[in-house]
C-alpha cells in the first residue's frame, strides 16, 4: 500500500511539473522530495495508527474429528464428500455383531436375575427364604442393568452420526477399514455449518483506536475489484504467545520473541452468496476508527487500488 501511495504522489508531481512547466532543478527536486517525505510520513503514520490495515487476515471455521467410541470393521460408508448433512444423519456403520451378542448375553442374565429375585421375594414372604438372598439378587439385577446400559451404548455407537449440520471434507474412509477409538486416528473430519469467522491480526500500536462496531472493509485476492463492507465484532483479549500451561519448567522471558498480533473478529455485512470464498481463504482488512477522518479517504483509495491490483497477481 505504501508503494501505491508513493507512486500516486510521484504521478501527481510529474503532472504538476508538466502542466505548470516548472523547471527541474536542484531546488524544485529537493522541495518535491522533502515535501513527499514529510507528507508521506505523516499520512502513513496517521493511517497506520488511526486506520490500520492487516494483510494477516483469514477466514476460520470449526471442525470436529470423528472418532468412534468402539472398535470394529467398517461395514458401510453412507456419507459423500462435501455433501450437506443434517444433525443425526448416518456417516458410517461399524460391524455390530459382537456388540449385539454382548447385549443379548447380558439381557438373558438380567432376565434370570430378575426371575431369581422374584422367587426369593416369594420364598421370604412364605417364611422359607431370607433377606440375604433377596439383597443379593437385587444387587445382581442392578449390576446387570448397568452392564446392559453400557452394552446398549456400545451397540448404538456402531452407527456413527453427524454431530451437527455440516459436511465431511477430504473423505478417505472405505468399507473394510478398521475403526479404533483413538483420538489420533479419526475416521473423518466433520466441518460444521456455523458462521465463518474472519479474523485479522493487527499490531499492538493501533489497538487503542480499534473498538467493537468500528467500520471495516475487506478485499479478497480471489475477488479482484470488489470491496466488501464489514464491521468489528470483538477484540480477542488474549495472545497465544503469552499462554502458560501447568508444567515443571519455570517461566523465562525471551526478549527475542516476536511481537504478537492482536486477533480482531470481523463480520462481513455485504451479501457474498454470489461469490465463492473457500473456507480458510486469506484477505486484507482495513479498520476505520473515529479519529482523523480526513485520512480515511486515502486508506479507502489504497484498499480499492490494491483490490484492482489483484487482477495482475497470478502465479
Amino acid at each position: 500500500m505504501e508503494t501505491l501511495l508513493i507512486l500516486t504522489y510521484a504521478s501527481v508531481c510529474w503532472l504538476i511539473f508538466k502542466l505548470f512547466k516548472i523547471p527541474v532543478n536542484k531546488w524544485s527536486l529537493t522541495t518535491v522530495v522533502l515535501g513527499g517525505v514529510i507528507m508521506m510520513g505523516t499520512i502513513l503514520a496517521g493511517m497506520a495508527y488511526y486506520h490500520p490495515a492487516s494483510v494477516t487476515a483469514r477466514s476460520y471455521y470449526m471442525t470436529t474429528p470423528i472418532v468412534p467410541n468402539v472398535r470394529g470393521t467398517i461395514l458401510d460408508v453412507k456419507v459423500k464428500m462435501n455433501t450437506p448433512l443434517k444433525k443425526g444423519d448416518v456417516l458410517c456403520t461399524i460391524d455390530p455383531v459382537p456388540y449385539q451378542a454382548e447385549v443379548d448375553r447380558i439381557t438373558s442374565q438380567l432376565h434370570l436375575a430378575e426371575k431369581r429375585l422374584q422367587q426369593s421375594l416369594e420364598l421370604k414372604e412364605a417364611g422359607a427364604g431370607n433377606t440375604f438372598d433377596v439383597e443379593q439378587y437385587q444387587t445382581d439385577v442392578a449390576d446387570f442393568k448397568a452392564q446392559l446400559d453400557n452394552a446398549q451404548f456400545n451397540l448404538e455407537s456402531t452407527v456413527i452420526k453427524a454431530p451437527t449440520d455440516g459436511f465431511v471434507i477430504h473423505m478417505r474412509l472405505r468399507p473394510g477399514m478398521m475403526a479404533v477409538p483413538v483420538p489420533l486416528a479419526p475416521l473423518m473430519t466433520f466441518v460444521h455449518s456455523d458462521e465463518t469467522y474472519f479474523i485479522a491480526g493487527f499490531s499492538q500500536q493501533p489497538m487503542q483506536n480499534i473498538k467493537a462496531d468500528n467500520h471495516a472493509e475487506v478485499i479478497f485476492p480471489g475477488i479482484p475489484g470488489r470491496i466488501f463492507q464489514a464491521k468489528v465484532v470483538r477484540i480477542l483479549d488474549a495472545l497465544a504467545e503469552g499462554q502458560l500451561q501447568p508444567s515443571g519448567t519455570m517461566m523465562s522471558i525471551n526478549p527475542n520473541l516476536p511481537q504478537g498480533l492482536i486477533p480482531i473478529v470481523i463480520k462481513i455485512e455485504d451479501d457474498m452468496s454470489n461469490f465463492f470464498v473457500p473456507m480458510g481463504a486469506s484477505c486484507t482488512v482495513a479498520v476505520y476508527s473515529e479519529k482523523w477522518h480526513h485520512v480515511t479517504i486515502i486508506r479507502k483509495m489504497l484498499m480499492r487500488m490494491k483490490s484492482w491490483q489483484n487482477f495482475a497477481h497470478f502465479h
